[in-house]
């Protein structure tokens, strides 16, 4: 599936990351089973409306287990890693290949056309036998190894019509060719059973009565096979950063009771007595509980897959019959796979119930604080929420409250010595909510009960099952005024990436019902005003343009048009003085002849050989006109310019009703041309609006720059949330005031890869634009090198930060570590910083980290300052 080719040079977002791994075997590189079950219905229906036949074929390694005991495990996988490859190679263009576990293949041959199928399959077939006719070369110590395959066939529609009827026909098929593999001529089997073979057997219930009775053979097995699980799938978790972070907010009781619970579950879903209602109830919980902790949709496969490899490897050294240890594995293949695919759904349905919460505007339809908060706490996982506010006595007050330990924590925190203070001398005063407040920054505890910022507080809230907690502070009209607290039921769960993007999201929304909005209305009398109407409305205006830049290699994205008019006497006059002097009437006339010399820009150079993409901004009261999207379909058609070449820039105004604003944008959107939202604020910048409506652009306003020398820790924060909110929906984040190449270095090391701004061109006149060259070479401008302190911290903050609530610590080694090679082109001058640097560098320091990373930070702001 081909992405729309505006994202095609976006960074895949980590949503993007862990959907690939979750349908991707580990060893091969080939779609797993989950990615099968995906692909066939739609190979289906697309064989359906092309009237095409189409063959699933289930292929089996010959004595394949036999030669892994013989070889061993490593040499058994790279003989499947170089199967792989070859039958890939000899696969064909437009046909699919899977591996389900061990060496058990599906190959889907597609758009067998013409009137001689068989043949034609039959030539597939030989020339995807090739794979084996060759010897395998594992070492030059080793004998060449021939193996062989056999492959059981059903073809679509002559032997079903649904995705498991030709899997199962499939496979019964391939039992028969194993059965009859030393006298039948070819290496698959396909068709008619000879009325002397054993008939095919019928469909296979996982709960059945047949596969309850095979089960019973493997439950004393369970523990020893639970045991190899544990004993290899935790040490390889704990050796990623992700995972063992999690598993590092666990205390010695939870690590034990998780490990009791998993233990409980694998037995429950290979017992012969479970069902599916009761594997799917229990599926349920735990991905809620998965979505919460941060346990990916790929985690979770890659546990399937590695449980299912153990347990195949114990089930192969029993004394069973061939056909019962075939109906063991795949009733717990099914079994295995329900309680996966249960569990995905049930994160994502996790996932949308945030974002619900976030998609209902604020303060609307006398919706009030309270609501909020109501339907803020019935959120999955939120046992409680409060809004507090100090006091004249240096204390925070609760002034809202909601969640089922509502009332318990308000009666916890009201009793004398439990208050939170605003002075951080005493220890009530070196919590959560007191830090967020001062430091204006949201402050989250991962493992409440090991957090030394909340001993006060532990032993009444641990009980009650508080296991995390995040204060997020909460800005009115001019600095903070209250403090949102939100305690999590599970550990780790306001470190999930996605929470975090909530998180975000949720303080902006607060922030929105925080203040007051007041309706400004332009004054058609402003002085000139008369004359700027005049001067629109007699070809005044004149379109300057700026370049909007790739920062990883220099090339043109775009260019974003600006408007300016232009008096007699040739002085340009800059769009804020003459827009509040326009009218709505005004500013429809300004978009539509910005518009037409934009397409007539457009026109131009692909005249010229060059095909560009201009961005205009459109007004929102000409947006919400009913003929808007007619006007531009016009003009396009007029100039013949393909609507992906235009991008409107849709401006917040909230004046206008949000939902006619919804409207008009899909009138935009069924047009064809591409949207981008100005700035992450309020109005349209909702994260479900993200979701819901068609925006292909972000762009971060230049006043979030303004701050980078005065408080560079703050912006740099805000900057990258800003960049990993566009990239987490999958869209281009364009970065504007790009005024010198300290910032572009900036940007670029936090994850933008778009950018405008006067280091990289001025607004120039139209006719300027074929003469303009780039002033800055983007050789250096990579994502590991800068060459300014402003650079190093930006680095720093990404990269090297200590954070105290997640223990692990990983810090690049010395000899790749960028910040290092920088400091190290003036090393006298900067031995403090070096210093520093290599205790966060030294694995046997971790006592020192956190020191060293706070006066690494003071360091690089005071060679900033």
């Amino acid at each position: 599936m081909n992405l729309p080719e505006h994202c095609n040079s976006v960074t895949p977002s980590p949503q993007e990351d862990e959907a690939r791994l979750a349908r991707t075997d580990p060893l091969t590189g080939l779609p797993n089973r989950l990615a099968l079950e995906e692909y066939l219905p739609l190979a289906l229906e697309q064989a359906m409306q092309r009237q095409q036949v189409m063959a699933v074929g289930i292929i089996d390694m010959d004595d394949f287990k036999s030669l892994n005991d013989s070889l061993g495990r490593d040499k058994g996988d790279a003989v499947l890693t170089e199967l792989t490859l070859r039958l890939k190679s000899n696969l064909g263009e437009g046909n699919f290949l899977a591996r389900l576990e061990g060496d058990e293949f599906v190959v889907i041959f597609n758009a067998l056309v013409g009137d001689d199928v068989p043949n034609e399959l039959k030539n597939r077939l030989e020339r995807l036998h090739c794979a084996v006719e060759s010897p395998f070369m594992l070492s030059e110590s080793d004998e060449p190894l021939t193996i062989g395959m056999t492959m059981g066939l059903a073809l679509y529609p002559e032997d079903g019509k649904r995705p498991r009827e030709l899997l199962r026909k499939a496979d019964a098929a391939m039992y028969q060719a194993k059965v009859h593999k030393h006298d039948q001529p070819e290496w698959w089997h396909w068709g008619p059973i000879p009325s002397s073979s054993p008939s095919i057997e019928p469909p296979f219930d996982p709960f059945g009565e047949d596969a309850t009775q095979s089960l019973g053979a493997v439950q004393s097995h369970l523990d020893r096979i639970g045991n190899d699980f544990f004993g290899f799938f935790y040490a390889s978790l704990q050796q990623q950063s992700t995972p063992s972070k999690i598993l590092q907010c666990l205390t010695p009781d939870e690590w034990k009771k998780l490990l009791e619970t998993q233990a409980n579950h694998l037995k429950t879903l290979i017992a012969p007595q479970s069902t599916a209602e009761s594997i799917t109830a229990r599926a349920t919980q735990l991905g809620q509980v998965h979505a919460l902790v941060g346990i990916s949709g790929s985690w979770l496969t890659r546990a399937m897959s590695t449980y299912w490899g153990i347990f195949r490897r114990h089930l192969d050294t029993l004394p069973l019959m061939t056909r019962e240890r075939h109906k063991i594995m795949r009733a717990v293949a099914a079994r295995l796979l329900l309680d996966v695919e249960v569990q995905l759904d049930h994160i994502q349905l996790v996932m949308d119930k945030y974002n619900v919460h976030l998609s209902v505007p604020p303060l609307i339809h006398g919706r009030k604080k309270q609501s909020e908060l109501d339907d803020l706490a019935s959120l999955p996982g939120i046992l409680a929420c409060q809004i507090l506010r100090p006091n004249t006595q240096g204390s925070f007050s609760i002034e809202r409250s909601s969640g089922t330990l509502s009332s318990e924590l308000t009666r916890i925190l009201g009793t004398p010595g439990m208050h939170p203070l605003l002075d951080t001398r005493v220890p009530a005063g070196q919590g959560l909510i007191a830090s967020a407040w001062h430091t204006g920054q949201v402050q989250t505890s991962n493992a409440y009960g090991q957090d030394p910022r909340t001993q006060v507080w532990q032993p009444f809230f641990l009980p009650l099952g508080v296991r995390s907690a995040v204060a997020i502070p909460i800005r009115g009209t001019q600095d903070i005024e209250s403090i949102l607290v939100l305690i999590g039921r599970y550990p780790h769960q306001f470190a999930v990436d996605w929470i975090q993007t909530f998180i975000t999201s949720l303080q902006n929304r607060w922030h929105q019902i925080s203040v007051t909005y007041h309706t400004v209305t332009r004054s058609p009398d402003t002085p000139n005003s008369s004359f700027y109407r005049k001067l629109l409305h007699s070809n005044g205006l004149k379109m300057f343009v700026q370049p909007v830049l790739d920062l990883h290699t220099g090339n043109l994205v775009k260019i974003e048009a600006l408007a300016r008019l232009v008096d007699p006497s040739g002085q340009v006059i800059p769009p804020n003085e003459f827009i509040p002097a326009l009218r709505a009437s005004d500013l429809t006339t300004l978009f539509l002849q910005g518009l037409e010399q934009c397409l007539g820009l457009i026109q131009t150079s692909r005249e010229n050989g060059q095909e560009v993409h201009v961005a205009l901004n459109l007004p929102p009261s000409t947006l919400l006109h009913p003929e808007c999207a007619m006007w531009i379909d016009e003009n396009l058609r007029k100039h013949a310019v393909l609507p992906q070449q235009l991008t409107l820039e849709l401006l917040e105004d909230q004046e206008f009703d949000i939902h006619e604003v919804d409207r008009a944008m899909k009138r935009l959107n069924r047009l064809g041309v591409q949207l981008a939202i100005d700035d992450l604020g309020s109005g349209y910048s909702s994260l479900q609006r993200f979701s819901d409506f068609p925006f292909d652009i972000i762009k971060i306003d230049r006043s979030i720059l303004k701050n980078l020398s005065s408080d560079p820790i703050k912006t740099l924060k805000l900057i990258r949330t800003m960049i990993q909110i566009g990239q987490d929906f999958e869209r281009t984040v364009i970065v504007e005031g790009l005024e010198n190449i300290d910032i572009i270095e900036v940007v670029t090391l936090l994850g933008g890869r778009f950018g405008q701004g006067y280091a990289l061109a001025r607004p120039m006149p139209i006719r300027a634009l074929k003469s303009w060259t780039c002033p800055i070479d983007f050789s250096l401008a990579t994502q590991n090198t800068f060459q300014s302190y402003l650079g190093a911290l930006a680095y720093y903050w990404r990269h090297l930060r200590f954070d105290p609530t997640t223990p692990q610590f990983f810090a690049p080694p010395p000899e790749t570590c960028p910040l290092r090679s920088f400091l190290l082109r003036h090393p006298l001058e900067n031995k403090i910083g070096i210093t520093h640097l290599e205790v966060l560098s030294t694995p046997n320091s971790p006592d020192k980290y956190q020191e060293s990373s706070n006066r690494l930070r003071q360091w690089l702001l005071e060679r900033i300052g």
